[in-house]
C-alpha cells in the first residue's frame, strides 16, 4: 500500500475530518460551469480512504458514527462550494436581509450535507477492505442523492451525475438511465483508483471491477460522442421564436416608479426591427419569468399596448404574477406564465406548482411570521401553490410545457410529459444571483433536462443566460449574464421519447436491485473481510 494511502488511514479526530472538507470543496469543482471532472479521480478515492480509516479498528457502531461524521464534513465542503452563490439573493434587499446571508449560506449546504452522512453511516453495515466496498457506498449515495431529490420538496441541484454529465459528450447517457443511475455510476468510476491499491487476496476482483467499469465509461464516451454529433433536426416550416433578455437589475425590478421603463424595454425589444432580426415570420415572442412588473390581467392598457408591439400574427409567452379573479382574497397570488394571442388577449395560464422554500413562500407562515421571518419576494404574503402541472396549446409551437425557474431540476416531476409535449419552455429570473455561476448551473441543468426528454428547451432569463437548446442538449443560441438583447432562431425538434422519459426511475430502481443482489453473491464467495 502506498504511503499517503498509509498516512491517511492514521489520521484521525479533526485531521480526518478536515481532510474530508478538503475532498469535497475539490470534488465541488467537477461540476459546471468548472467541469473538472477529472479531480473527481482525486476527491472519491480519498473520500473512500477516510472511510476507510474511520472505520479501521471500530465496532460497527462506532464505525458508523464515525463514518457518518466524514461523509458529512465531504457532503458539506461539496454543497458549500456548489451553492454558495445563494448568498447573492440576501444582498438585494440588503438591509432586510443581509443578516440571514451567513445562516442560508451555510445552514443549507449543512443540511443537504446530512444525506450524505446517513449513507456514509449506513455503509459501516457492509463495509469491509474488499473492493467492493465502492459499489455500496455507490449504491448508498445514489439512494440519498434521489431522496435529496424528492424530500421536504426536494433540491436535486448539483451532485455526482451533473459531474459526470458536464460535457455535450458524456451527457448523453442521461437519455438511457437518467440522472440517478449516473450518480451512482459516477461514484464507481471515480472511486476506482481504490481498486488498483488492494490486499494480494483481493487484487484479481479489483482488476476486474477496473475493467468492467471502464468498459462501461469507454462506451458511454462513444455513445456520447455519436449522439452529440448527430445534427439538430428541424422542421421545413418549423416556427420562428423571438426570445427577450431585458436585464432589469433585481435592486429596480419591484420599484413602483420603474414599471414603465421596465415594460416599455420589453416593448422595444418585441418590436425591434433589423436586418439580423426582422419582423416578418415571427410565431412567438417570450419573455422571462415575472417580467411585467404589475398583474397583467388587471391591465387592459398594458395588453393593448402587447398588442402593438408584437410581430404580425405572433403571440406571446410572459412570465406574470397573477391574482386569482375568482377569490375574494386579493392576497392569493400564483407566479405564473400567460400565453396571449396575437389580438393580445390571454388564452391560457399556468401557475408555478414548485415554489422555492424561504424564497417565494414561508413554510409554517404563521409561526416563522412571528418570528418576523419573510420570504425573499415582492410578494410579503408569498405565492400560492399552483393547481397542477398543465401543457399549453400553441397553434404554430404545439404542446409547450411550462416551467418556471427552478422547476426545470426536477426531472422527475416532468417525466409523465415527454411524450406529449413538443418543447420545454423555461422562463426564469437569474437576476438575483448577479454574475456567479449560479446561472451557468441552471443553464446547464437546462441542457440535462433536453437530453433525458428528447425535447428542445427555449430558455429565457431576465438577465442571462437565454438560451436555445436542442434536443440532445446542444446549446445552439444564448445571450451571455448581464447582457440586454434578443435571440431571434427556428425551434428544433423533439425527438423520439427517450428510454429515461418511458421508464423513468424504474431504471434507476432495477440497477440498485441488480447490484444489490450481485455484489451480496459476490461478497458471500470472496468473504466480508
Amino acid at each position: 500500500m502506498p504511503l499517503f494511502v498509509s498516512n491517511l488511514l492514521l489520521l484521525d479526530g479533526w485531521r480526518r475530518l478536515a481532510a474530508a472538507f478538503i475532498a469535497g470543496i475539490i470534488a465541488s469543482f467537477a461540476q459546471d460551469p468548472f467541469g473538472w471532472f477529472p479531480l473527481l479521480w482525486l476527491s472519491m478515492p480519498l473520500l473512500v480512504w477516510l472511510l476507510d480509516s474511520a472505520a479501521l479498528g471500530q465496532n460497527t457502531k462506532r464505525a458508523a458514527f464515525a463514518m457518518a461524521r466524514v461523509g458529512w464534513m465531504f457532503g458539506f465542503g461539496f454543497f458549500l462550494c456548489t451553492f454558495y452563490w445563494l448568498g447573492a439573493a440576501f444582498l438585494v434587499e440588503a438591509d432586510k436581509f443581509a443578516w440571514a446571508m451567513p445562516l442560508a449560506v451555510v445552514i443549507l449546504p449543512a443540511g443537504l450535507a446530512l444525506f450524505w452522512c446517513v449513507a456514509a453511516g449506513v455503509s459501516a453495515l457492509v463495509w469491509s477492505t474488499s473492493p467492493l466496498r465502492i459499489v455500496w457506498l455507490a449504491l448508498l449515495l445514489a439512494v440519498a442523492e434521489y431522496l435529496r431529490g424528492t424530500l421536504f420538496t426536494g433540491l436535486p441541484w448539483g451532485g455526482f451525475g451533473p459531474a459526470l454529465a458536464s460535457s455535450g459528450v458524456l451527457m448523453q447517457a442521461l437519455s438511457l438511465v437518467g440522472p440517478n443511475t449516473l450518480s451512482l455510476f459516477s461514484v464507481l468510476l471515480f472511486a476506482l483508483p481504490v481498486c488498483l491499491f488492494q490486499e494480494d487476496r483481493f487484487k484479481v476482483l479489483g482488476r476486474m471491477m477496473v475493467v468492467l467499469v471502464l468498459t462501461v465509461f469507454v462506451a458511454q464516451v462513444a455513445f456520447g460522442f455519436y449522439r452529440s454529433n448527430l445534427p439538430t433536426e428541424l422542421a421545413e416550416d418549423a416556427p420562428v421564436v423571438r426570445l427577450v433578455q431585458p436585464n432589469i437589475p433585481q435592486t429596480e425590478k419591484w420599484k413602483f416608479e420603474n414599471r414603465s421603463w421596465i415594460f416599455n424595454r420589453l416593448l422595444a425589444l418585441t418590436s425591434l426591427d433589423t436586418e439580423e432580426h426582422p419582423l416578418d415570420a415571427i410565431d412567438m415572442v417570450i419573455w422571462p419569468e415575472s417580467a411585467v412588473p404589475f398583474f397583467l390581467m388587471e391591465q387592459s392598457g398594458a395588453l393593448t399596448a402587447i398588442k402593438s408591439s408584437l410581430p404580425a400574427g405572433a403571440g406571446l409567452l410572459t412570465g406574470a404574477l397573477r391574482r386569482n379573479p375568482d377569490s375574494p382574497r386579493t392576497d392569493e397570488i400564483y407566479n405564473s406564465i400567460y400565453q396571449l394571442g396575437p389580438d393580445g388577449t390571454i388564452l391560457q395560464a399556468y401557475d408555478k406548482v414548485h415554489l422555492v422554500p424561504f424564497g417565494e413562500y414561508l413554510p409554517m407562515q404563521p409561526l416563522l411570521d412571528k418570528l418576523g421571518l419573510e420570504q425573499l419576494t415582492a410578494q410579503k404574503i408569498g405565492f400560492k401553490v399552483g393547481t397542477k402541472r398543465t401543457l399549453l396549446d400553441n397553434p404554430k409551437l404545439g404542446k409547450l410545457l411550462p416551467l418556471i425557474c427552478y422547476e426545470i431540476a426536477f426531472s422527475s416531476d416532468i417525466l409523465s410529459f415527454p411524450k406529449s409535449a413538443d418543447l420545454i419552455i423555461n422562463v426564469t429570473n437569474d437576476a438575483w444571483f448577479g454574475k456567479t455561476i449560479g446561472p451557468s448551473q441552471h443553464l446547464h441543468i437546462a441542457r440535462m433536462r433536453a437530453v433525458e426528454t428528447g425535447l428542445p428547451v427555449l430558455r429565457v432569463a431576465n438577465t442571462g443566460i437565454s438560451a436555445v437548446i436542442d434536443a440532445r442538449g446542444k446549446v445552439e443560441k444564448q445571450l451571455e449574464l448581464g447582457a440586454e438583447g434578443l435571440i431571434q432562431t427556428h425551434v428544433p425538434l423533439k425527438l423520439s421519447a427517450t428510454p429515461y422519459a418511458r421508464f423513468g426511475n424504474w431504471i434507476f430502481f432495477a440497477v440498485c436491485v441488480l447490484l444489490i443482489l450481485t455484489t451480496a453473491s459476490i461478497s458471500r464467495k470472496f468473504g466480508k473481510d
